[in-house]
């Protein structure tokens, strides 16, 4: 009787087992891999079988293409002219975001009054102004930087006052009633409070900074990712933009995890109300 209650649990329990095992970091980064490797696989099967080659290109023309331009060194070039822009204007974007976020956050009454043109702002497409800032600061960097700026300072912006509206009034209230000042309140609940809010800001701003980036250098420039995009497709090399796309995947693909780790690392206990 007592085996065929161990069989039993023995047999519940290989679920659970299995459950766990799918999570595990190693098995999610073995299939991860193994999709990638079907899709290359696949690409590379269908290239000029399936689909024409000058559509489609394939993966090994598009490694060529990488060995090429590292041979040159004009990959590291390109690339360092796109991240420039981006981690700059991304920085400065993210910083005044922030700031202007909580200083109206803590002043609701200027917050109802410049809200709607903020919002008129947000709400104006930035290819709009792509060519407007190449017009005063040209094509070199600067109009990138102010591209992607302006871009991450409205996502931050309403993602940080989002955040401290978020917060219960009814507790404001009970702190204030324990004896709390405005400084222990906007230390201990308001700024724990609106964080998760802003790293989600700051995690998803991470895609439109490589896309503001992007715009500007195919609009006007004369080097970068974006230019290389441009410079492939006006010769009709699939293999090129493909090659520079695969850039951008990877660097976003990192940021991300970057941030996504960073916040996990500095999250907040639940406070205790």
């Amino acid at each position: 009787m007592s085996a065929t209650l161990q069989a039993d649990a023995a047999t519940a329990a290989m679920p659970q087992r299995n459950s766990r095992l799918w999570k595990t970091p190693a098995v999610l980064t073995v299939l991860r891999l193994l999709i990638v490797a079907v899709v290359l696989v696949s690409w590379e099967f269908s290239s000029d079988r399936i689909i024409s080659k000058f559509w489609v290109s394939s993966p090994t023309a598009v490694f060529a293409v990488f060995q090429l331009w590292v041979i040159d060194g004009s990959l590291w070039i390109h690339l360092g002219a796109t991240l420039q822009a981006i981690v700059i204007g991304y920085v400065i974007g993210c910083a005044s975001g922030i700031l202007l976020g909580l200083l109206l956050g803590f002043l609701p009454r200027v917050q109802r009054i410049f809200v709607p043109f903020f919002s008129a702002f947000y709400a104006l497409p930035k290819i709009a102004l792509a060519p407007l800032f190449v017009i005063i600061l040209g094509i070199g960097i600067e109009s990138k930087i102010c591209l992607v700026a302006v871009t991450v300072f409205f996502l931050l912006l309403f993602a940080t006052m989002d955040g401290m509206r978020d917060i219960d009034e009814d507790v404001v209230e009970s702190l204030e009633i324990m004896g709390a000042t405005r400084t222990e309140i906007a230390t201990k609940l308001v700024m724990p409070a609106a964080k998760p809010w802003i790293f989600t800001g700051m995690r998803l701003s991470v895609r439109y900074a490589m896309t503001a980036a992007i715009l500007g250098e195919v609009i006007a420039a004369n080097r970068g990712i974006g230019f290389l995009i441009e410079y492939n497709s006006g010769m009709f090399n699939a293999a090129g933009v493909f090659a520079a796309v695969a850039l951008l995947v990877l660097f976003g693909v990192a940021v991300t995890e970057f941030l996504t780790r960073f916040e996990r690392g500095s999250a907040v206990e639940k406070l205790p109300f």
